[in-house]
């Protein structure tokens, strides 16, 4: 109940910003005020960093400290409320948790395209502007991405020949599905496709089906039949249970010991992955492609900044200072797990390969896994390159989905499922 609570306080505090978001607001850049949740750490070296840049400049920073999951989403939410009535911070990082397309079409955020056209931080070429742009959204830039994670199934060269799956033939999601759909109805079906139904669930974003764009439905339904029958066949065949162990290196496990074909763990964890299946042959990394043959980016972290901030020139000097290419290689700033906006931060984790972080005795792995290869490794990070989509998490994709797991549970039709979760989708954008 506390979650709702709070919830609700977060978007109604949007709606009291709206009418006031859409006025200039007089810019004084007496202060600046930052937040960062937990393990920001690179929020901290750029508020030290602009401290020492401009000491006459008061900075107040704001941290959540502490362990408690429960207590730390609880503040999120409120904080989310404070910040969309115009007394929160100036500077942020969106929370995976905030309905995104609500506090948008509230107008909660600045605009940043000003700041971002002006700054040279932004215009070099170790810049990767696919993910940078996935912030501007109707014409506005109005946050700026610093990481994001693409789908990497792992396995290995063994079990694609035991298996007979042809992954070269896997050049976008059609094929994907054709390939992995006779793999399902194949003699040689011994073990799951996937390690966890996250990563079917998923293919509904990293395939790239448009559903809504602009807060009007686009969905075709006929569009997405295809992959929801590709989807059910996965869903009965793995009784619908969904398999969601992950971490430390039990990915890898399930290939070596036959109980998936391939694994999807987190980027950085992908890189233990292979250098685990290394101990028992030759690991392969298989992109999920969209249907363009492109791949999909899912946005992590990314900067906003509140839209009636009084700030926007001292803003302005944090965010460079944030998005320096220093600020963000430095140790701690970067998540590993993901594939940020510049290219040298990546390059540079290759700098911290030899550190163990994961403990392979559980899994009868060893402690001391096969080194990765520069070129290895320059292959893996190549993938980022083929991103030619980036897209967010949306709030209405939970129900949206519950509607047509009535199709996957084989409790309605298609026909069915698809015109209920229309009719959800409707409902979310009336709100």
């Amino acid at each position: 109940m506390k979650k709702y609570i709070a919830y609700v306080l977060c978007i109604a505090a949007a709606g009291i910003c709206l009418s006031g978001c859409s006025k200039t607001v007089e810019q004084k850049n007496e202060s600046l005020h930052v937040y960062a949740g937990l393990n920001d750490q690179i929020m901290n070296y750029a508020v030290e960093k602009f401290k020492d840049t401009y000491p006459d400049i008061p900075v107040t920073f704001t941290q959540w400290e502490g362990d408690n999951v429960e207590e730390i989403y609880d503040y999120d939410q409120q904080l989310a409320a404070q910040l969309m009535s115009g007394e929160g911070a100036d500077v942020f990082f969106l929370q995976g948790y905030w309905d995104i397309d609500k506090l948008l079409a509230a107008g909660a955020f600045a605009d940043l395209t000003e700041i971002y056209d002006s700054s040279g931080v932004f215009h070099d070429e170790d810049i990767r502007d696919v993910v940078m742009d996935a912030g501007v959204i109707g014409g506005k830039r109005v946050f700026l991405p610093m990481d994001c994670s693409i789908p990497l199934l792992i396995t290995t060269e063994e079990a694609l020949q035991e298996t007979g799956f042809d992954a070269k033939k896997c050049t976008d999601f059609d094929s994907f599905m054709e390939e992995s759909g006779k793999f399902m109805l194949g003699g040689n079906y011994d073990r799951r496709l996937f390690q966890t139904d996250i990563t079917a669930r998923g293919c509904l974003y990293w395939a790239g089906y448009p559903i809504v764009e602009d807060r009007e439905i686009v969905w075709d339904m006929e569009e997405t039949r295809k992959y929801y029958e590709w989807y059910q066949e996965f869903y009965k065949r793995e009784n619908g249970d969904g398999i969601y162990a992950g971490g430390d290196l039990s990915c890898a496990a399930d290939v070596r010991d036959k109980e998936c074909l391939f694994a999807d763990p987190m980027m950085w964890e992908s890189i233990y992955a292979i250098r685990a299946l290394h101990t028992v042959g030759e690991p392969y990394v298989l992109p999920i492609y969209n249907r363009d043959g492109g791949i999909t980016a899912m946005m992590d972290r990314a900067a906003a900044v509140r839209a009636n901030s009084e700030n926007l020139g001292n803003v302005k000097k944090f965010l460079e200072i944030l998005f320096d290419g220093d600020t963000m290689r430095a140790f701690g700033s970067h998540n590993w797990k993901e594939i940020s906006v510049r290219r040298s931060v990546n390059e540079n984790d290759f700098n911290y390969l030899d550190k163990v972080w994961f403990r392979g005795e559980a899994t009868g792995f060893p402690n001391d896994l096969p080194k990765l290869e520069k070129e290895e490794f320059d292959a893996y990070y190549a993938y980022a390159d083929q991103i030619d989509k980036v897209v967010y998490a949306h709030e209405w994709m939970r129900d949206f989905r519950g509607q047509m797991d009535a199709f996957l549970r084989g409790e309605a039709s298609y026909e069915e499922a698809a015109e209920n979760a229309k009719k959800k989708l409707e409902f979310y954008l009336s709100e």
